[in-house]
C-alpha cells in the first residue's frame, strides 16, 4: 500500500515538473516572440523619425530656395589693327582703340514648376545710339534718325518658358533664333578669341533673336527645335555684311509681314560635352521693307548650317559653316539704290550666295605647367565671303577673307578671362597685302 501511495506521489511530482517544463518553454517563447515584436516596431519607429526628418528637410530647403536668377556678363578691348580706310584703300594704316563692347543683365523668374520669364538687356559700347524711323508721310517716303536709347541698349531676350515636361519645352517672346553657334557661345568664357566671331557676323545677325515662338523637345540624346519668328528686312542687306545688317532692330518696330522659319536638330550635350547638329533658316525679306514701291521680288532667304563641339580632358575644339542663298540679290541691290534716305555706296553688290565658317582648337596647360589656374593656348581659323556669288556680273573679291589667330585664354577664377591675341589676316583680292592685329580682352560672368 505504502509503496502505491510512493509511486502515484512520484508520478504526481514527475508531472508537475514536466508541465511547469512545458510552462516555462511556452513562456520562453513567448518572451522571444514579444521581444521580436519589439524590435520590429522599434525599426518602424527609426524609419518613421528618418522619414518624418528628410521630409522636414526637403521642406526646409523647399521653402528656403529662391525661385528668380540674375546673371551678368560683359567685357572690355583694347586692339591694334591695320584698317582700310575705305574700299579702294589699299594701303592699311595701323590704328589703336579701346571698346566697351558690351555690359549685359539677365533677369530669371520661375513662377512654378511650369511657367518661367526670362529678360536679358545688353548695354552696347559704353553708351546710346540712334534709332531709325521710316516717315511714310513724306512725299516719296524716308528714313529718319532720332538720337535716343534705342540703337546700343537693347533688349536681346524677354521670352517667356514653359516647360510640360523634362523633355518637352515652349518658348514664345522676344528669342535666340538658334542658327551656327553665336546663341550658344557668345559669353565671354565660352569662346577664345578676345571677340566674338567676326565670320559669322559677316553673314548673319550676331546673337540673333526675334519675336517669335520656338518648340523643343528632348529624345534620347537628340534635341530637335522649331521656330516660327519675325523676318530680316532686304532694305538694309550690305555688301560687306549680306543679309545681317538686315536685323531690324534698328527700327522702332518690327514689321511681320513676311515670317521666317528654322529648324536645327543636334545631337550630344553642348552645354556639357561634345554634339554636332545643323540648322536651316528659311524665310521670305521683302515684304519686310517699309517702302514696297520699288520691288516686286519676294527676297527668299535660305541659311544652311553645321556646327559641332568635342571636349576631352584637357582639349577643346569647335567649328561651324554657314551656307546661305538670297533670291532677287540683283533686284534688292537696285531697290535700295533708288530709296529715299538710303546710300546708294553701300549697294554696289549683294550676294546671291553668301558662306562663312571657323574651326577653334584650344588646349589647358594649367596640368602641364603646374598651374593653379586654367591657362588655355588656341589657335582659330576664320573665313567669310558675303559675295561668293552674284546674280549679274563677277562677284568683287573684296571681302572674301581669311583670319588664323593664336593667343592665350588665363581664368584666375571660373567666372572672370583675361585674354591676349595676335592674328593675321588674308585677302582673296590680289592687291591687298597680309594684315595684323594684336588685341586685348578682360572678361566676367556670373549668375547668383
Amino acid at each position: 500500500m505504502k509503496t502505491r501511495v510512493k509511486c502515484i506521489a512520484m508520478s504526481f511530482a514527475i508531472s508537475s515538473i514536466t508541465a511547469f517544463a512545458n510552462t516555462e518553454e511556452k513562456l520562453q517563447e513567448m518572451l522571444l516572440l514579444q521581444q521580436a515584436q519589439l524590435a520590429e516596431i522599434e525599426k518602424q519607429l527609426q524609419a518613421l523619425k528618418a522619414e518624418k526628418q528628410a521630409e522636414k528637410k526637403s521642406t526646409s530647403v523647399l521653402s528656403t530656395s529662391k525661385n528668380w536668377q540674375i546673371k551678368s556678363y560683359g567685357n572690355l578691348l583694347y586692339k591694334s589693327e591695320q584698317v582700310f580706310r575705305n574700299t579702294q584703300d589699299i594701303e592699311p594704316k595701323r590704328r589703336a582703340k579701346t571698346d566697351l563692347e558690351r555690359v549685359v543683365l539677365e533677369y530669371v523668374y520661375n513662377f512654378d514648376q511650369h511657367w518661367q520669364v526670362e529678360a536679358e538687356f545688353e548695354y552696347e559700347h559704353g553708351g546710346t545710339g540712334a534709332a531709325l524711323e521710316y516717315d511714310g508721310f513724306e512725299e516719296f517716303g524716308e528714313f529718319e534718325t532720332e538720337i535716343e536709347a534705342g540703337g546700343e541698349v537693347l533688349v536681346e531676350k524677354l521670352q517667356i518658358k514653359y516647360t510640360h515636361n523634362q523633355d518637352t519645352q515652349i518658348k514664345l517672346g522676344h528669342i535666340y533664333v538658334p542658327v551656327g553657334l553665336g546663341t550658344d557661345f557668345h559669353k565671354p568664357t565660352q569662346y577664345f578669341t578676345t571677340q566674338r566671331y567676326w565670320s559669322e557676323a559677316r553673314l548673319i545677325p550676331q546673337v540673333w533673336h526675334e519675336t517669335g515662338v520656338n518648340f523643343i523637345h528632348h529624345w534620347k540624346g537628340f534635341k530637335a527645335q522649331a521656330l516660327v519668328t519675325t523676318g530680316l528686312n532686304s532694305e538694309y542687306f550690305r555688301t560687306y555684311g549680306w543679309v545681317g545688317s538686315g536685323h531690324q532692330k534698328r527700327f522702332e518696330q518690327v514689321n511681320a509681314d513676311d515670317l521666317a522659319f528654322t529648324i536645327r536638330l543636334d545631337y550630344g550635350d553642348f552645354a556639357q560635352g561634345s554634339g554636332l547638329g545643323f540648322s536651316y533658316y528659311t524665310g521670305d525679306t521683302s515684304g519686310n521693307r517699309n517702302n514696297l514701291n520699288n520691288i516686286s521680288g519676294d527676297g527668299n532667304l535660305s541659311i544652311f548650317g553645321i556646327h559641332g563641339i568635342w571636349r576631352a580632358e584637357n582639349w577643346q575644339i569647335r567649328g561651324q559653316y554657314l551656307y546661305g542663298e538670297l533670291d532677287d540679290s540683283q533686284e534688292i541691290t537696285l531697290a535700295n539704290k533708288t530709296t529715299p534716305g538710303l546710300q546708294p555706296g553701300n549697294f554696289a553688290q549683294l550676294g546671291s550666295e553668301a558662306e562663312s565658317g571657323f574651326v577653334e582648337a584650344a588646349y589647358n596647360t594649367q596640368s602641364l605647367f603646374g598651374l593653379p589656374q586654367p591657362l588655355y593656348t588656341f589657335v582659330t581659323y576664320q573665313y567669310a565671303n558675303p559675295i561668293k556669288a552674284v546674280e549679274q556680273g563677277l562677284a568683287t573679291e573684296r571681302f572674301d577673307q581669311q583670319e588664323i589667330a593664336v593667343g592665350l585664354n588665363y581664368l584666375p577664377t571660373n567666372n572672370l578671362v583675361f585674354k591676349a591675341q595676335f592674328a593675321e589676316q588674308m585677302y582673296a583680292q590680289s592687291n591687298l597685302d597680309n594684315t595684323s592685329t594684336f588685341s586685348l580682352s578682360l572678361g566676367y560672368y556670373f549668375s547668383i
